[in-house]
């Protein structure tokens, strides 16, 4: 994820493009979807039968939470370093929207304050690693029914 996010940044999505950079995150599901599933697939072919649910969501928790936590931290040091000026272009650039759209002064305050305590470093770093994980196993039990249905358990000739 934290590839994902530097690839953003250079093609200008966190920058200038703001507008493509509010929608090219969600592909980013991709990844956990893909090194999960995989993950599932090896742990079931390793034990060489379906894949217990409770194994498998242990599985991705670890996964997810061990990915939340570096991912926490990258996006820290991402915004505090790598791209210091992302997060007040996108709050302006969201404000901007809610003046287009009527928004009231104090709706547009509302949202100024409650940004203010999310892009803090705790507010930061709890929120990602809250919806990362939570994403994470919530993939998982998605997932789960899949690898078990498309096991097919290998012969020992």
């Amino acid at each position: 994820m934290a590839v994902w996010v530097l690839i953003e940044f250079s093609l200008g999505f966190h920058t200038t493009s703001l507008e493509i950079g509010r929608y090219s995150g969600y592909f980013s599901i991709i990844l956990p979807l893909t090194f999960i599933y995989i993950a599932l697939i090896e742990r079931q072919t390793f034990l060489d039968r379906k894949l217990p649910t409770l194994d498998g969501i242990a599985i991705g928790f670890r996964i997810a939470l061990f990915s939340a936590l570096i991912l926490s931290v990258f996006l820290i040091f991402y915004n505090k370093v790598v791209n210091p000026e992302w997060i007040e272009l996108t709050v302006d650039w969201q404000r901007k929207q809610m003046i287009l759209n009527g928004a009231s002064n104090d709706e547009i305050a509302r949202f100024m304050e409650q940004n203010r305590h999310l892009n803090s470093i705790p507010g930061q770093f709890i929120a990602e690693l809250i919806s990362a994980t939570g994403l994470g196993v919530l993939i998982t039990i998605v997932e789960i029914p899949a690898v078990k249905f498309f096991f097919k358990k290998q012969r020992h000739d």
